[in-house]
């Protein structure tokens, strides 16, 4: 199964503590590594810190803090509409809860 979370701008800095902080404190979490070739391109490499990813979800290249292409910067349209500005997406694979429900009652012995 698949989950596909929207990441905004206007919450960079709790988006990035979330990622950075909150996640990694579970019992067996490591925090995440920068890795592909945009990552190399922008100069990250090593463990995901909280100021380079709030960084680059407010659009700012995570080294210099200069704006990388268009700033993500939420508008309001015509009709008065609020239009947040889309940072990135988080996407989430996991097991159907049946699997879930199977390994939680049969034990994992490793």
């Amino acid at each position: 199964m698949m989950r596909v979370t929207t990441l905004y701008a206007s919450s960079a800095a709790s988006t990035a503590a979330y990622y950075t902080a909150y996640l990694t404190q579970a019992p067996g979490e490591v925090p995440g590594s920068w890795m592909g070739g945009q990552a190399v391109a922008l100069g990250l490499a090593g463990p995901v810190a909280g100021e380079q990813l709030v960084a680059l979800l407010g659009g700012n290249d995570p080294v210099t803090g200069r704006g990388i292409g268009r700033a993500l910067t939420d508008r309001t349209t015509a009709d008065g509409r609020l239009v947040k500005a889309v940072a990135g997406f988080d996407a989430t694979l996991s097991a159907p809860k049946p699997v879930s429900v199977l390994w939680a009652l049969t034990g994992d012995p490793g």
